[in-house]
C-alpha cells in the first residue's frame, strides 16, 4: 500500500466513521445515557451535564460500545436495525471493525513514514499502526493516551475519544482506587513523567495487572471517570 492509498483509504474511513458514531449515538436509549453519565459523575439536574464536548464524548462511547450497568451497547442496536452497507465499501469496513474495536492504554511512538503514528500498548499487547488527523497532529512520542481502535485493514482509526493519561491515572488503575468526588475546576495539564511511567512498569507485580486491566470490561469507563476526576478533561460543572 503507498502512503498516498493510505491516506485515500483513511479519508474514505473516517468520513464513515462519522457517519456511523453519530447514527449509533442516536440510537442510546434515555436509561443507558444516564447509567453512563452517572458513572463519570456527569449527571446533574437529571440531564447529562458535561463540560466539554471531550466529556460528552466519553459519555457516548461508553453508550455506543461498552456501557456500565447491563445496557446494550447501541452498537448492537445498528447492527440488528440498519440496512447493510454495501459489501466492500468503506462504511462496511467500518462497521465490522467497530464491532473488534479494542480499547487500550497506549504510549505515543514516532511517526509512521505511512503516515500517522505507532501506539504502544502499555498493557502487553501488539503495536497499533493508527492513522488520526488530531492524533497525528498534536503527538508528542512518549505522552500517554487512552482510545479505542478500529482495524478496518491494515492500520487503526481512533472510534472518537482521545483520553488524556499520565502516571497518575495509572497508578489509579493499577491500584484499583476508588473514585474522586471532589471538585473539578480547571484544566490540569497532564504530565509526562516518563521516568516514573517506566520505573511503575517495570515492576515485578505490573505487568501481570496490566494485562488484567486489557480484558476488563469497565476498563474505558474507569480511565474516563478518573481522567475526568484528575481535571485531564477540564472543568467539570457542578464539581
Amino acid at each position: 500500500m503507498s502512503d498516498q492509498d493510505a491516506a485515500q483509504r483513511y479519508a474514505d474511513y473516517a468520513e464513515a466513521r462519522g457517519v456511523l458514531l453519530n447514527a449509533a449515538a442516536r440510537r442510546i436509549p434515555n436509561v443507558s445515557l444516564a447509567a453512563q453519565a452517572r458513572a463519570l459523575h456527569l449527571w446533574r439536574h437529571n440531564q447529562v451535564e458535561p463540560g466539554s464536548e471531550a466529556q460528552l464524548a466519553c459519555v457516548m462511547d461508553l453508550g455506543v460500545f461498552s456501557p456500565v450497568g447491563g445496557h446494550k451497547p447501541a452498537l448492537e442496536r445498528i447492527l440488528a436495525a440498519a440496512i447493510p452497507p454495501p459489501p466492500g465499501s468503506a462504511d462496511a469496513a467500518m462497521l465490522d471493525a467497530f464491532t473488534r474495536a479494542r480499547f487500550g492504554l497506549w504510549r505515543m511512538g514516532e511517526r509512521d513514514p505511512r503516515g500517522g503514528i505507532t501506539l504502544h500498548d502499555l498493557c502487553g499487547g501488539d503495536d497499533a499502526w493508527v492513522m488520526d488527523a488530531h492524533l497525528e497532529a498534536n503527538a508528542v512520542p512518549g505522552m500517554l493516551v487512552a482510545a479505542r481502535l478500529a482495524w478496518p485493514e491494515a492500520f487503526a482509526l481512533t472510534c472518537g475519544v482521545l483520553c488524556p493519561m499520565d502516571v497518575r491515572v495509572l497508578l489509579h488503575l493499577i491500584e484499583n482506587r476508588p473514585p474522586r468526588n471532589g471538585p473539578v475546576g480547571q484544566f490540569i495539564q497532564p504530565q509526562p513523567f516518563e521516568p516514573l511511567v517506566d520505573q511503575l512498569l517495570g515492576e515485578d507485580a505490573v505487568p501481570a495487572r496490566m494485562a488484567e486491566l486489557a480484558s476488563d470490561p469497565l476498563l474505558a469507563a474507569n480511565t474516563y471517570r478518573i481522567a475526568l476526576d484528575l481535571g485531564l478533561h477540564g472543568p467539570v460543572p457542578g464539581r
